[in-house]
């Protein structure tokens, strides 16, 4: 026996609510409004620190309520610099220094990548051993001029 489904055609229904809407373009937008996030978070912080915080701005610009608007995708741009620049103001003093400091990542750089940018953390490992060693030797001199002066 052998069931038979009849299809009916007619229009193809969409979404019934706003939210899917807003929603799928968010997935189609994720990656530039991550990397928009990027570049605002400060730069004081480490690397994987600023892209877990633009993924986290990202995912909470859409708040669970709110009414689809005009233009969603400038909407939702607006959203993700407003929290961006919201959690980049509110820095400490030390942090605001710091951020001065910091060495800017390639503008190649993108937080959404799955791939491993093997070049960028070898790089990364021999500022931080030259940073080591430059801290024992002036750590090394220090112990060894307060031997030779007591």
């Amino acid at each position: 026996m052998s069931a038979t489904v009849e299809v009916v055609p007619g229009p193809i229904q969409g979404p019934t609510r706003e939210e899917p809407l807003i929603e799928a373009l968010l997935l189609d937008d994720y990656p530039s409004l991550v990397h928009l996030a990027y570049l605002i978070l400060p730069p004081s912080i480490s690397r994987a620190r600023r892209v877990a915080a633009a993924h986290a701005v990202v995912q909470r610009a859409l708040p669970p309520g709110l009414p689809l608007p005009a233009h969603p995708r400038e909407f939702m741009r607006h959203r993700v610099v407003q929290e961006a620049t919201r959690q980049a103001s509110q820095q400490t003093a030390r942090a605001r220094l710091a951020a001065v400091l910091a060495r800017a990542d390639a503008m190649s750089f993108e937080p959404c990548a799955t791939t491993v940018d093997r070049t960028t953390i070898r790089h990364r490992n021999e500022c931080g051993r030259r940073v080591a060693i430059a801290f024992t030797v002036l750590f090394t001199l220090g112990i060894l001029l307060a031997l030779l002066t007591s």
